[in-house]
């Protein structure tokens, strides 16, 4: 009798637990660590609150060389962008009239809904703006003009399609050429997005063209209007649901299309972001969550203009956030590239055949788009979606957190800030849902080679653990050194953009591995101050530098003796380590990287297969013994009951006699027992002859 297998092979289930950890520990890639972090208490920013008993809402709308625009609830506030404070004579307030807040309150709002949160806000002319808000979920603009140190209102009209409902709602517009384009929500439940330019709109309920979008930002560029946004793949729709991220393009002249297309967009084209790390099997960060403003820089030889993005993953996914760069070149060839279509509703999204696309050719720009011919915007009607996806610039993110404390919200990108060598660098600063910001840069931009080697200079804990960073900008006062202004929903405040002269700080090799663009070290004296200026820092020759490396030979002869090192120093880091030097890289919180915790997972893997195995081993061993056990006992119980039968005499029959003749079949040979004379039990005594039977066939 052969043994069953009750336990599994340990070698087995070791190599495919192996096949499967193993590859998350290699081939992930690291976060990268700050050079410095900041507690919340460590920093003092400028700071303005505005309306400190109601939520405001604030959200950047115009800057200028002195003054910051900012919207909040029924109040536009216009802040100095030197100290932060406001110019109270140029407040405009806008409060929603009593019947709007009436018929909001009937709507089921609350009395903080039925306000009105200034959403949009563009500078028409001198002395005039543009100013929209939701009013208490019905959209009305404005026209001011400033007179005499106050704004008067020239008009009033209906901003539904300019402005969305609910302030929280994400949408984007920019004002051009004397026309405001924006992308945000027609309806008050929020169902009906557009991308909007009285009078041309996108389709109504065609999920071709926009499918439950959330706007980011948008912005000009020569002939075009350029929208980022994220929304439900249609492509992917007979694979599950995804989002993806997008940017569109409109024709800045278009004046819609002939006939019953008047009011609709002949020039409305959009393609895919992709924002990925490359291998076989890419893996995607396919939410766009902020863009840069247009970057003019020199990367290697090249002079390219570049968006920055941030992208996280889905929220029911591994948290994950990066930033990719795209090249406005590569965005513009996509529009030019083939079409993708559907053929059929359970078809492969595909390339349009160039054979199959119209002449002229759907989408482009044209001085009179009314004369179209109709072929040519109903093929754009039914096809505004390229096939090819922009690709990131450097070929992969310029820097990955893997993070289950906060995700990535805004971006700002001081552009080419020159260091004393005269290599220039683009600092990102990050925001995060949870009160950070990132300070970061590609160390190998100028290289030239397309490759990235991101170094994150410095983590701020700006605001309070779990508020949000809604939205970033640098600014540059005239006289000033700069300033990052960050923005909450309550808060405004203002951040140096450098530490350079923090206590942190102690020496010459602590000051150049920062790799901040905006810190040198000084050898005439003896510290680490900010170069980061536009133009080059002046005194260049005494300045100690090293942004591609984070260490220069110059750091042996002109050490700052007098001052110790901080005793939290790492001792145990080579010289040839170029990652954080500074005693602040340790006073964060430990955050356990994704490559500990797949080495974590991995060895328990292994654990428990080995207890398992010997567990289920012994457990095996001696369920088998107690069964045969068991079988012995069984076995010998019945033989003895049946030696035992008849009582305790050594002498009787095995068989007893039996009865009558009539006994019980022996259902161990499966046949009748036999008489002591050889007869069957069941025959006859007398063994009477067999009758004869009466056969009949039916």
């Amino acid at each position: 009798m052969s043994r069953p297998h009750h336990a599994p092979r340990p070698v087995a289930l070791l190599a495919a637990c192996l096949s499967l950890c193993l590859p998350l520990v290699a081939a992930w890639v690291h976060d990268v660590q700050p050079k410095m972090y900041f507690q919340l208490g460590e920093l003092t920013p400028q700071r303005f609150l505005g309306n400190e008993s109601h939520k405001d809402h604030f959200k950047l709308l115009e800057k200028d060389h002195s003054s910051l625009l900012v919207g909040a609830r029924n109040i536009v506030y216009n802040i100095s962008l030197r100290d932060l404070t406001e110019f109270i004579d140029q407040r405009i307030e806008w409060h929603s009239s009593g019947p709007h807040r009436d018929m909001c309150y009937l709507k089921g709002k609350s009395e903080d809904d039925c306000q009105n949160y200034i959403r949009v806000l563009a500078k028409i002319a001198d002395g005039k703006l543009l100013i929209c808000g939701t009013n208490a979920y019905k959209p009305l603009c404005r026209h001011y003009h400033h007179s005499n140190g106050d704004y008067i209102v020239d008009k009033e009209y209906e901003g539904r399609g300019l402005c969305p409902f609910d302030p929280d709602h994400n949408s984007t517009g920019v004002y051009s050429d004397g026309q405001l384009y924006s992308a945000t929500v027609a309806d008050f439940s929020g169902t009906d997005p557009l991308i909007y330019r009285e009078p041309l709109r996108t389709e109504r309920s065609d999920l071709k063209q926009l499918n439950a979008p959330n706007f980011v930002s948008s912005m000009e560029y020569d002939d075009f209007i350029f929208f980022f946004f994220r929304e439900t793949a249609v492509e992917y729709i007979n694979c599950g649901k995804m989002v993806y991220s997008r940017v569109a393009r409109v024709c800045k002249h278009d004046k819609g299309g002939p006939h019953q297309f008047g009011d609709r967009w002949t020039s409305f084209l959009k393609s895919r972001l992709n924002c990925s790390v490359p291998g076989d099997y890419p893996f995607y960060f396919n939410e766009i969550q902020s863009t840069s403003e247009i970057v003019h820089g020199r990367y290697g030889q090249q002079a390219e203009e570049m968006i920055y993005g941030v992208f996280t993953t889905p929220v029911n996914s591994i948290g994950g956030s990066a930033v990719c760069a795209f090249s406005l070149r590569s965005i513009l060839g996509s529009f030019e590239g083939p079409f993708k279509e559907q053929e059929t509703m359970n078809a492969n999204w595909l390339a349009v055949p160039t054979l199959k696309v119209p002449e002229p050719r759907p989408g482009q720009c044209v001085n009179d788009s009314r004369t179209l011919p109709d072929v040519s915007v109903n093929f754009v009607k039914s096809h505004t979606l390229m096939d090819e996806a922009v690709p990131p610039y450097f070929s992969r993110p310029l820097i990955i957190r893997i993070s289950l404390q906060y995700r990535f919200t805004k971006i700002a990108v001081d552009p080419q800030v020159r260091t004393p060598d005269g290599k220039a660098f683009d600092v990102l600063f990050i925001g995060t849902d949870d009160g950070k910001v990132i300070k970061t840069l590609n160390a190998a931009a100028c290289d030239g080679n397309g490759t990235v080697r991101g170094a994150v200079l410095e983590e701020l804990q700006v605001l309070p653990p779990g508020v949000p960073v809604t939205n970033l900008q640098v600014v540059r006062p005239a006289g000033d050194e700069g300033k990052l202004v960050v923005v909450s929903d309550d808060e405004v405040l203002g951040v140096p953009l450098h530490r350079c002269d923090s206590d942190k700080i102690t020496s010459c090799r602590e000051c150049v591995a920062l790799q901040d663009p905006y810190c040198a070290w000084d050898t005439t004296l003896q510290r680490c101050v900010g170069v980061g200026y536009p133009d080059g820092a002046p005194g260049a020759a005494r300045l100690v530098q090293s942004v591609a490396r984070g260490e220069h030979p110059a750091c042996g002869q002109h050490k700052k003796e007098e001052k110790p090192p901080a005793p939290d120093v790492s001792k145990h880091q080579s010289n040839k380590d170029l990652g954080p030097k500074l005693p602040s890289s340790q006073q964060k919180l430990p955050i356990y990287t994704a490559e500990t915790l797949s080495i974590a997972v991995a060895t328990s893997c292994l654990a428990a297969l080995a207890v398992g195995f010997v567990s289920g081993f012994l457990f095996s061993r001696r369920c088998r013994g107690d069964q045969y056990n068991q079988m012995a006992f069984n076995d010998q119980h019945h033989q003895l009951n049946r030696l035992t039968e008849g009582g305790l005499n050594v002498d009787a029959a095995y068989l007893p006699p039996c009865a009558n003749n009539k006994a019980a079949i022996n259902l161990v040979l499966n046949v009748p027992p036999k008489n002591a004379n050889g007869k069957n039990a069941n025959s006859s005594a007398e063994n009477k002859p067999i009758q004869k039977v009466k056969k009949t066939y039916i």
